[in-house]
């Protein structure tokens, strides 16, 4: 067992902490940090072991990305950009006017509004929609629209180059159909349902190419059939390519401002204003603090039976002996003519020389002695009185 006692700006406490007890809280928090410890290196393993991102991400080498495609597009001498900004794309797609750019877009979280695809769509000279949207479809090319589903597998059906070099592609995904009477549509890779996987739209010297079936350009399938004939031939016709996917950082680069009423500043400015007014009035109202005297008086021999009571009825012993203990080496200080800041082995060599007792003694009857039942705690406790009187009958002057 181990004990402290300190006397500090008048107060006296004496702890008297059990080694066990204590070991065993600190065996507790112990034991969190190393669990908490071993869940974070754990997770951090399982993340860093992965090679995942986000879907036909450049960067990502996973399954899913298209890393495998924009590295074979480079070493064929494609220079590729990869935008992570609405602002950026479209400053890249219109580098030299738009000429000799491919813009290729895929956005499956529908991130874009109409506006920001308007604005694209002005820019770059050939566009490649991978599984675009409606309010894609519509900033675009208006005479294409999403027609069903096409199943896996589609040969070569028509006379695009990349296409006809694909001999077949292998993948699923959403078919389109364009409007009958439009010009400069070729239908690509379709199926008995007259829905096509792939659509491009010449419009002057501005093409659209839509393509319905992104997984046939992810790492896992960009080797399937002639998958890897068809990207290529799509994505490489210009010696710059700008791959964009949209962000959640494109949500606050909106082009669109929100309307409001001319009036609505002057309503939140007076609501301000009434808002600090209405503060200051409820601040003051209830003026300063003042001391209000209680109308009872509780004797301080009231409070001490109180307490004595909770402590029996706890059979907190060490807890009632410890407060006693504090009152004694209290008035023992002053009794040998400590000063209050006095440490607690300075109280007991002052309290030995007085009495003659040794130190030992009157450490273990201050500090390391414990009642077992309440009878040791009132002979301890009649021992305190006693070693008192006999501090005071030595120290009395003569």
């Amino acid at each position: 067992m181990t004990s402290a006692t300190q006397l500090v700006e008048g107060e006296s406490y004496v702890t008297t902490p059990k080694i066990r007890s204590t070991a065993r809280r600190v065996m507790f928090w112990v034991a969190i940090v190393l669990v908490t410890l071993l869940f974070g290196v754990i997770s951090l393993g399982i993340a860093g072991s992965g090679k995942g991102g986000a879907m036909l991400s450049a960067a990502n080498a996973g399954s899913s990305g298209a890393k495998g495609l924009i590295e074979v597009l480079k070493q064929d001498g494609v220079r590729v950009d990869t935008p992570n900004t609405v602002t950026r794309a479209y400053s890249e797609a219109g580098t030299g006017g738009g000429a000799g750019t491919t813009l290729a877009i895929y956005d499956p979280k529908d991130i874009l509004d109409i506006n920001q695809l308007t604005a694209l769509s002005k820019r770059a000279q050939h566009v490649v929609l991978i599984d675009p949207s409606y309010d894609a479809l519509n900033a675009f090319a208006p005479e294409i629209h999403q027609a069903g589903y096409v199943g896996s597998g589609r040969s070569a059906d028509c006379d695009f180059p990349p296409v006809q070099r694909a001999g077949r592609v292998v993948g699923s995904g959403v078919g389109y159909r364009a409007d009958g009477t439009t010009a400069g549509v070729t239908s690509c890779l379709t199926d008995s349902g007259d829905v096509s996987a792939l659509v491009r739209l010449q419009n002057g010297e501005q093409s659209v190419t839509v393509f319905g079936i992104p997984s046939a350009l992810t790492n896992d399938k960009i080797t399937s059939g002639g998958n890897a004939a068809l990207a290529l031939g799509m994505f490489g016709e210009d010696p710059h390519l700008v791959w964009y996917l949209p962000t959640p950082a494109d949500l606050r680069e909106t082009t669109a401002p929100i309307p409001y009423p001319g009036w609505v500043p002057w309503i939140g400015g007076l609501f301000a204003l009434v808002m600090l007014a209405a503060a200051y009035w409820r601040g003051r109202r209830f003026g300063p603090l003042v001391v209000e005297r209680l109308p009872v008086t509780v004797r301080s021999s009231e409070t001490m039976e109180g307490r004595a009571r909770l402590y029996q009825k706890a059979s907190a012993r060490t807890h009632a002996l410890d407060a006693l203990r504090v009152g004694s080496i209290e008035r023992l200080s002053r009794l040998v003519g400590l000063p209050r800041l006095a440490t607690l082995d300075e109280v007991l060599g002052a309290v030995a020389a007085a009495t003659g007792q040794p130190v030992a003694d009157i450490r273990a009857l201050l500090v390391d002695e414990e009642p077992r039942n309440d009878a040791a705690l009132l002979r301890l406790s009649d021992r305190l009185v006693l070693l008192e009187q006999d501090v005071a009958r030595a120290t009395r002057p003569s």
